[in-house]
């Protein structure tokens, strides 16, 4: 019963945390000098199609089933045993834990007015562009183009990981496997920038 309370409390947070995502778009060109050059704050068409893609297109499907594979090979969690069923449930785990996390990270975006999405460096150099790459895992863009910490990144990875652990996951499954989770998909969001950056874009 305690699980299932908890488990109540989380989705509810996550969802509160969607409350701005029909918000009017307010989106206007900047024009005062407070805004920072080469840097257009996106509509919130643009922000609803990253947020698809993020959370159902063909990058977000493949890093699902690599992850399902892997986990697979390491038989995590053994209550889901192998072949086609086991990986079924691992590959369904991914995409519902990212769609949560997704779902939070946009609503609270819209809900902020904040831009969380990944942009490649316009700097020159490596070690500019690795900077810049680096710290947009961890930041959100406001209006003006200024970054602050991302509230909605950090509620996103730990609150998709948190539900997940509380409610699909096997019983000897708790909100410390969800935070740990989280950590991991946030220290990996760092690597994956930079690949982002140097090698491919998606």
């Amino acid at each position: 019963m305690k699980r299932v309370l908890r488990t109540i409390g989380i989705v509810f947070l996550a969802v509160a945390g969607t409350v701005g995502v029909n918000a009017p778009d307010t989106t206007k060109p900047q024009t005062n000098n407070t805004t920072t050059p080469d840097y257009v704050f996106p509509t919130s068409k643009e922000r609803f199609n990253r947020y698809v893609k993020d959370t159902v297109g063909p990058w977000r499907l493949a890093r699902s089933a690599a992850s399902a594979g892997i986990q697979q090979w390491r038989d995590s969690p053994e209550e889901w045993g192998q072949g086609a069923e086991g990986f079924g449930k691992r590959f369904s785990s991914n995409l519902g834990r990212d769609a949560i996390q997704q779902t939070v990270t946009y609503g609270l975006d819209s809900a902020l007015q904040l831009d969380t999405g990944f942009e490649r460096s316009k700097r020159e150099g490596f070690f500019p562009r690795l900077k810049d790459a680096l710290v947009q895992n961890v930041t959100s863009r406001t209006r003006s183009g200024n970054r602050v910490i991302s509230v909605p990144r950090l509620a996103g990875v730990y609150t998709g990981g948190i539900v997940a652990a509380e409610t699909w996951y096997p019983e000897r499954y708790s909100y410390k496997d969800g935070l740990r989770h989280g950590t991991t998909t946030l220290l990996m969001g760092f690597g994956l920038n930079v690949f982002r950056e140097f090698v491919i874009r998606w």
